[in-house]
């Protein structure tokens, strides 16, 4: 049987969070063809659309991407 790569998501960012508990009980037992691997919210970049005017080269004219928890440009 061919191997399968599964992610899964646990809804909440914390280390010791009761969901990331139960996402692990509930991965111990699946098959060894499926690799199972949490995706982190943390690592995810996050959507703003108030970034959406810059990004397509809006007023300022210039396309970049603006990291997560800075000021917009038009704040």
């Amino acid at each position: 049987m061919a191997d399968f790569k599964v992610g899964y998501f646990v809804g909440s960012l914390a280390k010791g969070s009761i969901n990331r508990k139960l996402a692990q009980a509930l991965v111990r037992p699946a098959p060894p063809e499926l690799q199972m691997q949490e995706i982190r919210f943390g690592d995810l970049p996050i959507y703003s659309y108030d970034y959406d005017a810059d990004w397509f080269g809006g007023r300022h004219g210039q396309t970049h991407w603006k990291p997560y928890g800075t000021t917009p440009p038009n704040a």
